[in-house]
């Protein structure tokens, strides 16, 4: 679970520093109508069991995935924007990952997702900030030896797949990574572990003063101290007034 976590971190930091995207954020036609156009891309990762199928014509086949576990990384995959991270996980996918890899997600909401699960669930993020990357500015270049380009590929993939590769230190090694993990004080994820404890256990006083800090402590907003805050506000802050008796430790998401 440590790679596949990985990949995605490496697919969003691609994005980012990719010169063809580049190029249609600065189209004056685009910027016309979207005025600070950016490419984001939110992801939800699960884990669990699937049905694999083909669905199509004898012109086209794809392959399809159908399950609870399906629906489930569907609804996370939405929900990023409420929380405005990038790239959300669940507790059973957690629990896979190594513990050196684990360390570097927040634990930031306990739900129930309409369509996904019916049974309560941790979510956890893994806290980027892609828009820091530099985009590079040489295009692809177009012809080159696919003979090559697939043996550098196979290359990297054995390294990758050696016993001693240690997918958590790349978080101190890649310098897109780092880049990405700079803006995350340790004192903000103390500090945010602590609100998060408070709320879960009902002490919303508490939770509120913690993550009314946390809100501004990376200067600009965050997004799970805002969703959190916004929830109890709902409730002026009294966890016994949450319907229909009481708070239960958990919540039902509800998609926007």
């Amino acid at each position: 679970c440590d790679m596949s976590v990985m990949s995605f971190v490496q697919v969003i930091a691609a994005i980012n520093r990719s010169a063809v995207l580049r190029e249609y954020r600065e189209n004056p036609a685009l910027l016309a109508r979207l005025p600070s156009y950016r490419v984001r891309m939110g992801i939800g990762l699960h884990y669990g069991w699937a049905i694999e199928g083909a669905i199509g014509s004898e012109f086209k086949i794809d392959a399809s995935y159908l399950s609870p576990n399906v629906n489930m990384a569907t609804r996370l995959e939405a929900v990023t924007k409420q929380y405005q991270v990038l790239i959300l996980m669940t507790e059973p996918l957690v629990q896979l990952c190594s513990q050196p890899m684990a360390r570097y997600f927040r634990a930031i909401d306990h739900v129930t997702l309409k369509g996904g699960m019916s049974t309560p669930i941790r979510l956890f993020a893994l806290d980027l900030n892609a828009d820091c990357l530099e985009t590079d500015y040489n295009l692809p270049k177009r012809g080159r030896n696919q003979f090559e380009l697939r043996l550098q590929r196979e290359k990297a993939k054995e390294e990758k797949m050696q016993e001693s590769f240690q997918v958590h230190a790349l978080f101190e090694e890649d310098p897109d990574l780092k880049k990405m993990r700079k803006g995350y004080p340790k004192r903000f994820f103390q500090l945010f572990s602590k609100g998060y404890l408070n709320y879960e256990a009902g002490e919303w006083d508490v939770a509120r003063d913690v993550f009314t800090v946390t809100l501004d402590m990376l200067g600009d907003s965050d997004g799970p101290s805002k969703a959190l805050l916004d929830f109890m506000r709902q409730y002026g802050f009294d966890s016994m007034k949450v319907p229909p008796k009481g708070w239960l430790r958990y919540r039902e998401l509800i998609e926007i």
